[in-house]
């Protein structure tokens, strides 16, 4: 599978006109809806549903991590998750998509509480949402590829702000979706891009990129 580094821009993305997205939308849950009834019971249907949203879940998590052993460890969680509780799922409350995000999120969470707790032991004190050590110099000229640099700089955020910016930037979601996924609030979501924006710029250029 492919994880080719791609540039990100930090401006709002361009939404689907309004009219286009619903359609999608409408097409996307009508077909998750048959798929995920007839997975209940059926290992093919399952394995469609998996086929289909393997991918963007498996890119989800690997930019929340940029480490391809622990993505594939927790995209596979994901999957796991969501099929021995498919009976659960509702349709009334958010689209089967959003479902697998939010499994997606919790199962990161759950991977920084970890290792959290494995740092605490191992070399004191350390809380994943607490700024990372800016990089060296030397490391920043060693790795002079902007994306990787940007890459970097979000995982000095705390995750509850890579989450959204993931979400936002890399995924293309739109604030409606990113409210399904994190359960939060159109105004919180704002607020939380606007901050998880300013500490990325400013992690940015304490890293020695420039920005316009």
């Amino acid at each position: 599978m492919s994880n080719d580094a791609s540039t990100m821009s930090l401006g709002t993305p361009t939404d689907r006109p309004e009219a286009d997205r619903a359609s999608v939308f409408a097409a996307r849950t009508e077909e998750d809806r048959a798929l995920v009834l007839a997975a209940q019971s059926d290992t093919a249907a399952a394995g469609q549903l998996f086929d289909k949203y393997y991918p963007e879940i498996f890119r989800y998590v690997y930019h929340s991590t940029l480490d391809h052993a622990v993505t594939q460890d927790l995209t596979s969680n994901v999957f796991f998750a969501a099929f021995r509780h498919l009976g659960l799922f509702r349709w009334r409350r958010i689209p089967f998509r959003a479902w697998l995000y939010r499994i997606a999120t919790n199962e990161l969470r759950m991977h920084y509480r970890k290792q959290k707790r494995m740092s605490a032991a191992n070399a004191g004190p350390v809380d994943p949402e607490s700024p990372a050590p800016v990089p060296s110099a030397d490391t920043v000229a060693a790795d002079s590829d902007d994306y990787r640099l940007l890459q970097r700089a979000l995982l000095e955020l705390g995750q509850k702000y890579r989450t959204v910016i993931v979400l936002r930037y890399f995924e293309g979601k739109s604030l409606s979706e990113i409210c399904e996924i994190t359960n939060k609030r159109d105004g919180t979501v704002k607020s939380l891009l606007h901050r998880a924006l300013a500490q990325l710029k400013d992690a940015l250029v304490r890293a020695g990129l420039t920005l316009p």
